[in-house]
């Protein structure tokens, strides 16, 4: 071990929660240590649209103007059928489209001017808890390793990583697996100006919308039993999306290949997960990934950062006892974000079931994406605003 350093807290991951969290926790004068396994800016497989909900978020750590200045304006949608039906629907209050290679490198240099330590490069292998201690976790840096120690700790890592394993998370049992897909396309993309297109193929479902500068984000899940058909590699995903759905097809065809090629990550668990780990406050997708379909994962992550770092907080100020911050974190999240996977399933059933969602639109059609809509988004915005 090749040093030590102390902080009030840490949070292990730079992306959207962790960075918000740190964000808080430092302009409230505690230090913070931020780690992050990549260097930023980096590309990262990702819808690239923050709903309106992420908003308040967004204002209070200081960069909506910013934001709001580069990225695309998103004010409508519409899904499409393998059937060929399309439902165009309203969005309750204006999206922004936005890419994760601006996003997240904003909102850690963010963090990083509050005061917060951000380490890149910087992967933690094992979170220990130190009763009456706090925490020690141990990171490799290139060749070496550094311990740090915190009387706190928030777990930002996203989907998946290695310490979901290392601490025994049961979700990663879960029966039903799905792997992610994402790249970026150039080109002629004003008739996408201002909207987000979802597109249901046998076995999974894709979004097409526009970010910062005009260039344009595919996005999609797949499920495992259906990636395992067909040939490696996600352009043959992709092919397989096209020839399922013609009008995916069509509103692929004028587009070009982005410079950042096809990319993969998986596998991915649409389920709620333990929102603490042996004392240590989860965040983001590591604390549950909800589809991507609802708009609302973005936004949920920059809450829960918040959330994970209020209550911290109130910890580290002796509001309330540091040994009842997970207890507390655990009850306030589940009030916040839990009723919204539910909705998320419920509506995932139309998304994947090509045959169920085909059956259901000519009866429900428009009504029924509203709904869904509607339900998501306004839940979100009231939890968001709570």
């Amino acid at each position: 071990m090749s040093g030590s350093e102390a902080f009030d807290a840490v949070v292990i991951g730079g992306g959207p929660a962790g960075a918000a969290a740190a964000g808080v926790l430092a302009a409230l004068g505690r230090r913070v240590s931020v780690l992050e396994k990549d260097h930023f800016p980096r590309p990262k497989v990702c819808g690239e649209y923050l709903s309106a909900g992420a908003r308040d978020s967004l204002e209070r750590l200081g960069v909506l103007a910013r934001i709001e200045a580069d990225a695309e304006r998103i004010v409508r949608g519409s899904v499409h059928l393998p059937s060929g039906r399309s439902v165009a629907f309203g969005l309750p209050a204006p999206g922004l489209g936005i890419s994760r290679f601006a996003l997240d490198d904003r909102l850690a240099r963010r963090a990083a001017e509050l005061g917060a330590k951000v380490r890149f490069g910087t992967r933690a292998v094992s979170v220990n808890s130190v009763p009456g201690a706090g925490f020690r976790i141990r990171c490799v840096v290139g060749s070496g390793e550094i311990e740090i120690a915190a009387r706190g700790a928030i777990g930002a890592w996203g989907r998946w990583d290695a310490l979901d394993r290392a601490l025994g998370r049961g979700f990663a049992l879960h029966p039903r697996r799905y792997f992610g897909f994402s790249r970026d396309l150039a080109g002629d993309t004003a008739a996408l100006a201002g909207q987000v297109r979802l597109y249901v193929f046998a076995g999974g479902y894709c979004g097409l919308s526009r970010v910062e500068g005009g260039a344009a984000n595919l996005a999609g899940v797949i499920s495992e039993k259906a990636r395992g058909r067909l040939q490696p590699g996600w352009g043959a995903v992709v092919a397989h999306a096209r020839r399922s759905n013609a009008v995916l097809d069509r509103d692929l065809a004028p587009l070009a290949e982005g410079p950042v090629g096809y990319m993969g990550t998986g596998p991915v668990f649409f389920t709620a997960k333990p929102p603490v780990e042996d004392g240590m406050l989860i965040a983001g997708d590591a604390a549950g990934v909800i589809d991507p379909f609802s708009g609302e994962g973005q936004a949920a992550a920059l809450a829960s950062g918040i959330l994970a770092a209020e209550v911290l907080e109130r910890g580290l100020a002796g509001k309330i006892a540091m040994d009842s911050v997970p207890r507390v974190y655990a009850a306030a999240w589940r009030q916040k974000f839990g009723r919204r996977f539910t909705w998320s399933a419920a509506f995932r059933g139309l998304m994947l079931r090509p045959r169920l969602g085909a059956a259901v639109a000519p009866l429900f059609g428009e009504r029924l994406v509203e709904l869904a809509i509607s339900r998501l988004s306004s839940r979100a915005n009231r939890e968001h605003s709570s």
